[in-house]
């Protein structure tokens, strides 16, 4: 059975796959996936540890070695003809206006979140050049690359024309003195009759007895009330 490769793809469709023929773009010998999730500390006076109260989940991110290697090849060319296509990843795209969106596949696939294949952005690369000819030119490198989970939002959310969109991540505002539910949602949504969802977020049940100073979370939401 033939070796199955690591291959990534763009959404501009640039499609990076090792040689079948020469020692370029080595699988990796590891690969490492990382997550981070946030939690909160809440103050707590008197106790050993603080109370955690959670915030947001982060993206995954991945990151790998690929080792690419045209001294054993025959014509042993610059090394940097195959390196660039990955520092491509890197650089913004003239049509799309960003960096490419990658789609890295090696292996089985098995959901959900258990390795690859992985969608995301590349966040940092090292290159490292390590092997050069006599006249300098470099036959083998390693490259160093994260990746950070997530895509490009497909599509521009659709505004209400009567009021202020509402945040697209819920969001946090500190109640000032004089704020109610209905002039912190008149704010934030355009709307003050939009109070509930404040009220839901934070577990208020008398939505006139409002603190100075207490944090509030601002869901998310879409549209009029009903």
């Amino acid at each position: 059975m033939a070796l199955t490769r690591v291959v990534i793809e763009t959404d501009t469709g640039l499609k990076i796959q090792a040689s079948a023929d020469m020692r370029i773009f080595f699988n990796p010998n590891q690969y490492q996936l990382q997550r981070r999730v946030d939690w909160k500390e809440l103050p707590t006076r008197g106790a050993d540890f603080p109370q955690l109260q959670f915030d947001k989940g982060g993206p995954r991110s991945l990151t790998m070695s690929l080792l690419f290697d045209t001294y054993e090849s025959k014509s042993k060319q610059d090394v940097r003809i195959f390196t660039r296509q990955v520092a491509q990843l890197a650089e913004v795209d003239g049509q799309k206006g960003r960096p490419p969106v990658c789609t890295i596949t090696w292996g089985p696939v098995v959901e959900p979140y258990a390795g690859l294949p992985f969608k995301g952005v590349l966040e940092s690369l090292t290159q490292k050049f390590t092997l050069f000819l006599e006249d300098g030119t470099p036959v083998r490198a390693t490259l160093d690359v994260q990746f950070k989970e997530g895509e490009a939002p497909a599509r521009q959310r659709r505004r209400n024309p009567r009021a202020r969109e509402s945040p697209v991540e819920p969001k946090r505002r500190v109640v000032g003195q004089g704020d109610t539910l209905w002039s912190i949602a008149a704010a934030e949504y355009g709307n003050p009759a939009l109070w509930r969802p404040i009220a839901l977020a934070n577990a208020i049940t008398n939505p006139r007895l409002l603190e100075p100073g207490t944090e509030l979370i601002i869901p998310s939401v879409e549209g009029e009330p009903r």
